[in-house]
């Protein structure tokens, strides 16, 4: 699986490392994933890393990925620091999720993504 969940104990956020070819398989574990650590932890600020990622799955997987996310992610706080390989990909998924609920934002450095995350923090 070329996701990786954990915790940023340093920020309290769930982090989500990924990379290489990124299936809907992945996608759909690591949101259980992170949907675990929220019922158990109570955050509601996701990291992604998606620097390394090489592809993702098609336009109408990612399409009912984004809706899933932003019904499920509603009210959450999600940075994406995107790989040139999958802007254009996660920008999509972005718009899918944003208009289901979930504040969904990318960006090109994880640096900026992570400012960006921290300092929504209420």
């Amino acid at each position: 699986m070329p996701e990786k969940v954990s915790i940023r104990e340093d920020l309290q956020v769930i982090q989500v490392e990924s990379y290489g070819e990124v299936t809907s398989e992945d996608l759909k574990e690591s949101l259980a994933a992170v949907s675990r650590i929220q019922q158990e932890r109570g955050l509601t600020r996701l990291f992604v890393d998606a620097t390394k990622e090489t592809s993702v799955p098609g336009t109408s997987k990612i399409f009912d990925f984004g809706q899933k996310v932003g019904m499920e992610l509603r009210g959450w706080r999600v940075a994406i620091a995107v790989s040139p390989a999958t802007a254009t990909d996660l920008s999509f998924f972005q718009n899918i999720a944003l208009n289901r609920g979930a504040h969904v934002e990318t960006f090109d450095s994880t640096d900026t993504a992570l400012a960006w995350l921290v300092g929504s923090a209420e």
